[in-house]
């Protein structure tokens, strides 16, 4: 609970201009409370029962008698003091309740509003045509209305502070938690990969050396050895998009950042996978004339192609199109982006293809898919070099994926 010493007492009391004659004048008032106060209390809980949302909060069994018992309690010593320290800290400890139940500070200033109303109402005949002293009874009881309002709202802060406070002190707790987590992740994702990595590459230097026997394999057995190299191959490249999705997560995505030309990667990319698209029914065109000058991570940028490039090799039926662009943007950086003539993506997958966790949202939606980490690569790639990327289809006839770079700072 808030602290309340007598410095706090005479400080507030001289800040509301609350003076000895004020509380002489509230203590002459108080047989007006016995002879008024049930009046004055009824009328209260009828305006306030008015409201639905005060009524259902109200509508506990018990809760209202219990309340206008507060009430008359709080009248009565409205109106009779003693106005110090203990006075204070009740007042604190009912803003207090107030708070915990769920009272919004706007229903406790107006319900003060109101009951000042009703009290300058019912008050007003027993003062007779001594107009001076009722007016004077009103103004001592607004001010020591307005102490108490001050007080509440102060307990309302003070609680609100310490929540506030106290989801700081947890958030920290979890954040810290969740740095080790990502840690402890990282550690075995490196330590997942790197392990993966030298078996692959002994796989795969065993099946070019069976591949380049001449004469020692027939067309059908050379022709599941190229297969099995292009399965080695997606699988060193999911084991790479497991490790660089993972460090662009927690900001390790490592880069290096210099002028290249945009036009040539487009075109270095179609002739790596000409003769592979070729071998699975595809064809791969590239419209890349001229230089298209950009400054950018080579390696990631070449990734992101790749990815594109082998997505739509994989996931279109034979016969499919695939076209690479790459041009200038109007903005001053460069566009590149990977088409195909397929059937398309159901308009429902687009907004999830690039999230890391989103292959089973994928599959519902329509969508063929393996891990899914290869887009979520691109995507954190991509934002990493501050570009964009996105995907374009109407769900019935070809795909695009753009990536669009930022212009050189």
């Amino acid at each position: 609970m808030i602290p309340v010493t007598d410095n706090d007492v005479q400080r507030r009391k001289d800040f509301l201009g609350i003076t000895a004659e004020d509380e002489r004048i509230l203590r002459e008032a108080h047989p007006l409370v016995v002879e008024h106060g049930a009046r004055i209390i009824e009328q209260f809980y009828t305006w306030l029962l008015s409201n639905e949302p005060q009524r259902k909060l109200l509508s506990g069994p018990g809760v209202l008698e219990r309340l206008k018992d507060l009430q008359r309690v709080y009248f009565e010593r409205l109106l009779s003091g003693p106005w110090g320290k203990d006075y204070f800290e009740d007042r604190v400890r009912v803003g207090l309740a107030h708070h915990r139940v769920g009272v919004p500070p706007e229903w406790y200033l107006g319900a003060y509003d109101r009951y000042l109303a009703i009290v300058s109402d019912v008050f007003r005949p027993a003062f007779g045509a001594d107009e001076a002293r009722y007016r004077r009874t009103l103004e001592a009881v607004r001010r020591m209305v307005t102490l108490d309002l001050g007080l509440a709202m102060d307990a309302y802060i003070g609680a609100g502070r310490d929540e506030l406070v106290a989801g700081q002190a947890e958030l920290a707790v979890l954040l810290e938690d969740q740095k080790r987590l990502q840690a402890a992740k990282q550690t075995l994702t490196d330590m997942i990969v790197h392990d993966l990595q030298n078996p692959l590459a002994g796989i795969r230097a065993f099946l070019e050396l069976l591949g380049g026997r001449i004469g020692g394999l027939t067309a059908q057995e050379g022709e599941a050895v190229g297969e099995a190299l292009r399965r080695c191959d997606d699988l060193g490249q999911m084991v790479m998009n497991v490790l660089q999705v993972s460090r662009a997560e927690t900001g390790r995505l490592e880069t290096y950042i210099e002028n290249l030309d945009a036009a040539r990667i487009a075109r270095d990319t179609a002739t790596a996978y000409r003769l592979f698209a070729e071998s699975e029914g595809r064809v791969i065109d590239v419209e890349a004339a001229g230089v298209v000058p950009i400054r950018t991570d080579q390696n990631l940028l070449r990734r992101v192609l790749a990815n594109l490039v082998r997505n739509a090799i994989r996931h279109t039926p034979r016969g499919t199109r695939i076209l690479i662009r790459a041009a200038a943007d109007p903005s001053g950086g460069a566009t590149v982006s990977v088409s195909d003539t397929g059937g398309g993506i159901p308009p429902q997958a687009l907004p999830l293809l690039f999230e890391r966790f989103a292959a089973q949202a994928l599959r519902e939606a329509g969508l063929r898919v393996d891990t899914g980490l290869g887009l979520a690569f691109c995507g954190a790639a991509v934002a990493t070099l501050g570009g964009r990327i996105e995907a374009e289809s109407d769900g019935r006839s070809g795909t695009t994926f753009r990536v669009t770079l930022p212009p050189a700072p």
